[in-house]
Formats: structure tokens, C-alpha cells, sequence
């Protein structure tokens, strides 16, 4: 993860024909001469309501994403699918279906035409390539990934078009984030100096504030909405709010929103225990801006957006240097996101189904700013009225249509942009009727949400994730628990639990039933909506484990690791997270000069406070057993006297449907790491399992490929690339990786991970004695590898 990821010209006239074809090809293209409509897989329900449905939905992602015209960017499509998807669900007949298809998509696509399967396709419209194009200009779509909304590597453009509103937020953003462990159940304050440069009541500047809790949850957040800052002096404005219990990361930021500039300086993180007690600093790389090139972004800080986000020399109000947020100039036109381009007449065939087939331009000339459209073709106007009411002719009721709408936007989106099928054991193809037929027969908002859940699983994508409100209210067990010789043993208990006159339930003992179902059956059914690799879809079903509604009790059957006698426990469910297995303090000396980091813990700017500590030290042991604090790759330059670079990140370049014939990848975004001192000369070991994830891979990829140190303990998840969320009809938010990531040397990296040099396993007996064996191995690791004194 990117941390918080050619064309061909024609030679002589002999040849030209044979080229032209294999231009086009290249390009992702179909001249109209084709007549072989590619196919979809046959669904197992070739007639009746799910195919009249599939059919529909492949015409919706032909047209969402790759039809160029005016109307269909303008349109609701949320609303459209819901429509769509009652309209066409009771066609009798292929006839019928083609007709009610036809009238969805005429006033938005009027040069889609729809022939019989089989049939030679028809002519395209002479509008495609007019004899006069002077005064027209060429539209067709670019897609880098897919722009869904997201700042930041993901984006689609239509060419010689304005940009779109759902282009991404239009603010700039210079941001960073800390880890929130040790500022639990405080109050925190944000304080900075901020000037604006900026015209009307839309263009400001803000500051942010925002605490992060497990499972996706959001806490304390303010941006300064209510109270934008438009002064051109400089003047201090200050955020306070709480950190929850189970806050993971607090981020700050300044923001500037719409066009124009702002300057923000002297940034000052503060938190306190209760409301009379004193505020106490929280230490802050280069809050002042000092560090760091002008001209550059500054160091230790992020930014998620298309603004200027710069370090300058001029206009601070403390020091010489401050953040600068600049808007991009204005542009008139989207600017082309790759070289790539459909050519004018440029058409597909497609069949969708139900005896039916498409040819659909992927390029439509424009005048006066609106696309061509023929004469005769129905105007959008009555459709989009008709949306804005909700209104439907069709049998279908809207609940259950509005969640089949859901499974139609979810699989095209993955059709057409999940850069994994080449390495996904998956039939993809027959997962869209067989979900449609799931949730149509639904009839729980449980039930729906599992449909939705086992279609991301489908994908083995371990940021694949399906959010709803339905799963807020849920909690955990107070303990923790690993797989352990085909068991699911007790790792940790709640101090709760841990002190109990007589502690029913203790580490190493052994769950073999929650409320009678055996327990390899429950990770089992788990395992069945989790999306990933093996061993993170085990992590997570481990960390889940009889996961269910706050409040409620479960009975566990449990076989004690002392006598192997049986007996039964009844626990709450009340926690957020797993208990967390005892490790040494974030920083601590563990044995005669030998130092323990937990970089899950403690930022950047506490590991550089010690970093002449940890540089003279016989060994560093650093534990990656779970997500990174921000900026924690940058350690890794003072392991080595040569650059380092991160994997590569791959953002897929696309101008055709179904993924066919990509045009290239934006490999742009690497890590550039140059050597800093006082460089670690100690023996170095690096800590790992499962739960080490996608910024943490990036990092122990790095230290894998230059052999940085020893990888101990467990393969990561195997899940690495920026995430691409977007939300759908019915309350869902569907969460995947929409780039590609390779290891250093082009190897596969998703499913697989980051592999162990030194493989470990806990025991029964080790959690029950609570020993780390991944901490026992890495000592043992520095004290035989560790330079002399």
C-alpha cells in the first residue's frame, strides 16, 4: 500500500488493412467490420427473470463506464440501476427484454444498438465518423483504476470534456497520522497558525481532526465546516475533541477547499487526561515545516489529492519555512490520463445474454459542448424526471430490487476493474447470476448482507470488505485466539476473565464448541465471507471468532490444557478487538543491548528519539505484527548505505470493457528511501504474521528484497495496492484493491505475502505459559548473529 497505492502506427499501404485491425486491437478496440460479438459465460438460468436481470446489468457496466455521452455522465445511476433492474426483471420473452432495454438506454446511449445474438452486427451510425469534423472534438473515456469519488491514485476522464464533479473532492489536503494506543480516553487539542488567500464564500481554509476506531469506525471529527477560516493574516485556530477507548489513529491536517492558496505553520498536538488537568505536548516531526527542500512536500506529511501541497521559504509566521496548499489552475477540458485513446468509429460487440447481443461506440465527436446524438433520439428529460420521482411500471418490489441493484453495480465494477483475475481462482463470470438469484431470494437483512459478503469473498482480495450499518452493534469475546494443531486455542484472556476468583476459561485451553457448534465449524462458516489468502481469511475468522450482537452471552465448551478434563463457560460479547497478547513496551531494551520496537505502536517520532540508541545497540528487534503507525518506513533508512525502493505499484490503464487488451500501467508513486544516519549496525530481526497487511507489506517487502534483516514468524497477508471504496443502493460499502502490486523482482505478491526467513508457530504450551516464540526465536537470532562489541 501507498501509505495514508503506447499505440501502434501503420507502416506501408501493402499492410495497412492487416495493421489497422491489429492497431485497434492493441488499443482495446473493434473496427466495425467485426462481427464476433465476444461472449459471456451461458448462466445456469438462460431464461426467466435472473437472465433478463444479468443481461441488463452487463448493457449497465457497457454503458456506466465506457459509453462517452453527455446524457449518460449526467446521469443518476443509482436510481437508473434500481429502475432498470425492476423493468426488466418480468420480460417474457428475449423480444420483450430487448424492447424494455431499449427504452432504458435510448435517451441516455442512442447509438447502442441491440441485434440478435448470431445475427451480423448491424452498421454503426454515420454520426461516429462524420465527413466534416471541423469544429468537433473526439469524447471517449480514460480510466487509470477507476474514479470513484477517492483522492488520490485512482481516476477516469472523459477526453475533451469538462472535468466531472465525481472527478474527487475538490480541496487539497496536507495530512498526516499518529497512533492513538496511548491517548485512549483523553482529550486531544489541535492547534496551528493558518492564512488564506482566497475569493468567495466557497473557496477556504480548515484545519482537521479526526480519531479513527476499530472495525472502520469513525470518532471524534470536525473539519472546521461550520467555521471555514478566510483571513489573509495569520491567525491560531484550535480543534479539541475526545479519543474513544478503541481509537487506532488520529489524523490532523489543513485543508484548503475550492480555488486559491492557504499557509499553515506551527502545528501543536496536545492531549491531557481530564478536563482540569494540564495539556502535555505530543511529539511531532517537522510540525513546524523547518525540515524538508522547498519546493517539496514536506516531510513526515501526506497529501490525497490533485493540489500543491509544498514546503516554502516565504510568509511563515514561525521559523523560515511553512506548508503551502495550492489549488491546480483551472482546466477546461480533462487532461488525458495516458497516451491511449479509442480512435473515431471504434465500436464493441458484445453478447449479454438472453439471446441478445450489443454494439456500443466507445468514441462520440462532440459539438457546442453536448455529444452527437441522432435526430430521432429520445430525450433524456423524461428518464431523469422519472428517477427523481422513484416511479416504476414494474412488478418487482423496490426493497428487493434496490439490493439485486447493489449485486449489478458491485460486479461490474470488479468486471471491469479488479486488477487480480489473472492470479483469482474464480468464476467470476457465473458469480453475477448466481448472486442475483441469492439475494432476489433473500429474505433477511442478514441474508442480503452474506450475499454481498460471499461475492467480495469470491475475489481472494484481503482489503475486500462489505460494510453496513447491520454490523455496527457487534462485538467480540474478551479474549484472543490462535489455530493451533487444528484447534482453536485460548492466546490471551481479559484481565476481566484473567481475574476471576476461579478463571473459567485460561491461555492454552482449548475451544471445541460455541453454543454446541463444534468451533473448526464456526471459523469454517466464517471463512466463507471473508475475502483474502488463506492466512488471512484465517486471521480474520480467528479474530471474529463467535463474534456477534453487543450484549449477548455465548457458551463455550472448553478442555483445559492442565488436565484435559472439559467444562463450560458463558462470556459476553463486549469487546471491539481481540485481546492483545502481552508484548514489551514500545521502545524497550529487552536484553543486554538489545532493543524490542513495536512499530504497530510508536510513530517516527519516537523511534528517531532513540534512533542513537537503537544505531549502538547489539540488536533491534522491530514487531510488524499488524498495521504500521504512519511514516514508520522511514526507519528502514537506517539499515542500509544504498537507496531503496518500495514493490511496484501497478494502476491499471484501461479504455475497454471486460479488462481486454490493457493499454499499459501508471507505475508511478514508488518509495525513494535514501540512507540516513546513525545507521543500525546491530543484528536486526522483523516480526511478522498474518495480520501485517498492505502498508506493512510495502515495508517488509522492502527489507525482503535487500535481506534488511531477519522475517520472523508467519507469512503476511498477501494483500497489498491503495483501497478504492465506493457505497451502493440498500446502505452498502464495498471496500477492494484496485492496483496491481508486484515483489521487487515481478514475482507475485497478492495471495502469497511476505514469506518468513525463520518460520514460527506458537504452541499450546507457549501461550500458556505466555511466551512469545516469535520474540524467543528473534533473540536467539541476534544473540548468534549480533557483531562483536
Amino acid at each position: 500500500m501507498i501509505e495514508r497505492s503506447t499505440s501502434t502506427r501503420f507502416l506501408t499501404f501493402v499492410c495497412t488493412c492487416a495493421l489497422l485491425a491489429g492497431s485497434l486491437a492493441l488499443l482495446g478496440m473493434q473496427s466495425p467490420a467485426d462481427t464476433a460479438p465476444d461472449a459471456p459465460r451461458a448462466s445456469a438460468d438462460s431464461s426467466g427473470a435472473i437472465a433478463n436481470v444479468e443481461a441488463f446489468a452487463r448493457l449497465y457496466g457497457y454503458v456506466r463506464f465506457f459509453h462517452p455521452s453527455d446524457a449518460a455522465a449526467e446521469l443518476d445511476w443509482d436510481r437508473f440501476v434500481v429502475h432498470g433492474v425492476r423493468h426488466v426483471y418480468d420480460a417474457p420473452t428475449p423480444d420483450v427484454l430487448r424492447e424494455r432495454l431499449h427504452t432504458l438506454f435510448a435517451p441516455i446511449a442512442p447509438t447502442v444498438q441491440l441485434y440478435e445474438a448470431g445475427a451480423t452486427p448491424p452498421n454503426p451510425p454515420d454520426m461516429l465518423t462524420p465527413p466534416d469534423t471541423a469544429g468537433l472534438r473526439l469524447v471517449a473515456w480514460q480510466h487509470r483504476g477507476i474514479g470513484l469519488g477517492n483522492p488520490g491514485s485512482y481516476k477516469s476522464v472523459r477526453l475533451n470534456r469538462a472535468l466531472e464533479s465525481d472527478d474527487g473532492p475538490q480541496f487539497g489536503i496536507g495530512m498526516r497520522s499518529i497512533g492513538a494506543t496511548t491517548h485512549r480516553g483523553k482529550q486531544i487539542r489541535l492547534r496551528a497558525d493558518v492564512r488564506a488567500d482566497v475569493d468567495g464564500s466557497a473557496n477556504q481554509a480548515r484545519l482537521l481532526l479526526g480519531v479513527d476506531r476499530r472495525n472502520q469506525q469513525r470518532g471524534f471529527f470536525d473539519n472546521m465546516g461550520d467555521r471555514p477560516i478566510t483571513a489573509s493574516s495569520w491567525n491560531t485556530y484550535t480543534i479539541t475533541g475526545p479519543v474513544a477507548d478503541d481509537a487506532t489513529h488520529i489524523t490532523i491536517g489543513g485543508i484548503l477547499v475550492g480555488e486559491g492558496e492557504a499557509w499553515f505553520d506551527n502545528v501543536q498536538l496536545h492531549v491531557r487526561s481530564h478536563p482540569d488537568s494540564a495539556w502535555t505536548p505530543v511529539p511531532l516531526l517537522n510540525a513546524g515545516f523547518e525540515a524538508g527542500d522547498t519546493g517539496e512536500m514536506p516531510p513526515n506529511w501526506g497529501n490525497r489529492s490533485d493540489y500543491e501541497v509544498t514546503t516554502v521559504d516565504e510568509r511563515s509566521v514561525q521559523g523560515d519555512q511553512a506548508m503551502h496548499i495550492a489549488s491546480p489552475p483551472p482546466a477546461s477540458v480533462a487532461e488525458p490520463l495516458f497516451d491511449a485513446r479509442p480512435d473515431a468509429g471504434a465500436v464493441i460487440n458484445k453478447l449479454i445474454g438472453r439471446g441478445l447481443a450489443v454494439q456500443m461506440p466507445l468514441a462520440l465527436y462532440s459539438r457546442d459542448e453536448q455529444t452527437l446524438r441522432p435526430g430521432d433520439a429520445p430525450a433524456p428529460a423524461r428518464l431523469n424526471t422519472l428517477l427523481a420521482n422513484g416511479a416504476s411500471d414494474a412488478a418487482l418490489s423496490s426493497d428487493r430490487a434496490t439490493h439485486m441493484a447493489a449485486v449489478v453495480m458491485a460486479w461490474n465494477v470488479m468486471q471491469h476493474f479488479y486488477p487480480y483475475f489473472d492470479v483469482v481462482d474464480t468464476d467470476w463470470e457465473g458469480m453475477l447470476p448466481r448472486t442475483l438469484r441469492a439475494m432476489r431470494d433473500a429474505d433477511t437483512p442478514l441474508a442480503r448482507l452474506r450475499v454481498m459478503q460471499r461475492m467480495v469473498a469470491e475475489l481472494d482480495d484481503g482489503h475486500g470488505r462489505v460494510f453496513h450499518p447491520l454490523v455496527q452493534n457487534r462485538a467480540g469475546l474478551p479474549l484472543r485466539v490462535d489455530w493451533i494443531d487444528e484447534q482453536v486455542v485460548v492466546a490471551a484472556v481479559s484481565d476481566s476473565l484473567q481475574e476471576a476468583e476461579t478463571p473459567c476459561i485460561r491461555p492454552g485451553d482449548v475451544i471445541t464448541a460455541v453454543d454446541g457448534t463444534p468451533s473448526a465449524d464456526v471459523i469454517s462458516t466464517r471463512k466463507t465471507y471473508i475475502s483474502g489468502s488463506p492466512q488471512w481469511t484465517e486471521h480474520r475468522a480467528l479474530s471474529g471468532f463467535a463474534r456477534g450482537p453487543r450484549g449477548t452471552e455465548v457458551t463455550l465448551s472448553v478442555q483445559r490444557i492442565d488436565d484435559g478434563s472439559t467444562t463450560t463457560c458463558t462470556v459476553p460479547r463486549n469487546t471491539d478487538r481481540p485481546v492483545q497478547q502481552p508484548r514489551p513496551d514500545g521502545i524497550e531494551e529487552i536484553d543486554p543491548g538489545v532493543y524490542y520496537v513495536d512499530l504497530t505502536r510508536v510513530g517516527p517520532s519516537a523511534v528517531q528519539q532513540q534512533m542513537d540508541q537503537l544505531a549502538a545497540a547489539r540488536g533491534v528487534v522491530f514487531d510488524m505484527r499488524g498495521y504500521p503507525e504512519t511514516g514508520n518506513q522511514q526507519v528502514l533508512r537506517h539499515l542500509t548505505s544504498d537507496t531503496l525502493q518500495s514493490p511496484r505499484w501497478q494502476v491499471p490503464q484501461l479504455i475497454y470493457p471486460d479488462q481486454e487488451r490493457r493499454v499499459g500501467y501508471d507505475t508511478s508513486g514508488r518509495w525513494q528511501l535514501t540512507p540516513q544516519t546513525p545507521t543500525i549496525g546491530g543484528a536486526v530481526a522483523f516480526l511478522t504474521d498474518a495480520e501485517a497487511i498492505s502498508f506493512a507489506e510495502s515495508i517488509l517487502g522492502i527489507v525482503e528484497h535487500y535481506e534488511l534483516g531477519a522475517i520472523i514468524g508467519g507469512p503476511t497477508a498477501g494483500a497489498n495496492g491503495n483501497v478504492n471504496p465506493f457505497s451502493l443502493p440498500g446502505n452498502y460499502r464495498i471496500r477492494w484493491t484496485g492496483m496491481r502490486v508486484l515483489k521487487h523482482d515481478r514475482s507475485q505478491h497478492h495471495r502469497i505475502g511476505i514469506q518468513p526467513t525463520i518460520p514460527i508457530q506458537p504452541t499450546r504450551q507457549s501461550v500458556a505459559e505466555g511466551r512469545d516464540r516469535y520474540l524467543e526465536a528473534a533473540l536467539q537470532h541476534i544473540n548468534t548473529n549480533a557483531p562483536p562489541n
